[in-house]
C-alpha cells in the first residue's frame, strides 16, 4: 500500500497550506463568494487525489493492478514497453520511446520505501519486452 501524504508529512502539510491559501485567495478575488474558495480548493484537491489518499498495489506473474477509492486499473507485463522510474515511483509505458502520452496511458506506481524491491520484480517480468530508463 502507498500513501504519500502519510509517509511525508511535511510536504503534505505544505500542499494543504497551499490549497487553502488558494481557496482563500479565490473567494477574495470573486468578491468574497466563498462557494469559489470551496470549489478552487476540492479541484486542487482532487488533482492530488494519488497524494492524499491511498493506494493498493497487487503485482503477480500477469500483471499489475492498482485498487483506489476510484476503482481498479490493471496493466499485463506484456504491454508495458517501457519502465521509467524516477524519485518517488515508476512509470509502466505502453510505448516504447519516451513520449508525452505516456503519463496517461501508462501506469504509474509509487514507491513505498520498497523501491530496489520493485524495480527488481518489475524488471523480471518486463525483460525482453521494454526498454528500462
Amino acid at each position: 500500500m502507498s500513501h504519500p501524504a502519510r509517509e511525508r508529512p511535511a510536504a503534505a502539510f505544505l500542499y494543504v497550506l497551499v490549497i487553502a491559501a488558494s481557496g482563500v485567495l479565490a473567494t477574495i478575488y470573486m468578491g468574497n463568494n466563498p462557494w469559489w474558495g470551496m470549489v478552487g480548493a476540492g479541484l486542487l484537491f482532487l488533482s492530488g487525489w494519488s497524494f492524499f489518499l491511498p493506494v493498493r498495489y497487487t503485482m503477480d506473474a500477469e500483471g499489475v493492478r492498482k485498487r483506489s477509492v476510484f476503482g481498479v486499473e490493471e496493466r499485463k507485463w506484456h504491454r508495458v514497453k517501457s519502465v521509467v522510474p524516477d524519485r518517488y515511483g515508476v512509470l509502466l509505458s505502453p510505448f516504447p520511446e519516451p513520449t508525452m502520452l505516456a503519463k496517461f496511458r501508462g501506469l504509474s506506481i509509487q514507491f513505498s520505501g520498497n523501491r530496489e524491491e520493485v524495480l527488481e520484480f518489475i524488471g523480471r517480468h518486463t525483460r525482453g519486452n521494454s526498454r528500462d530508463s
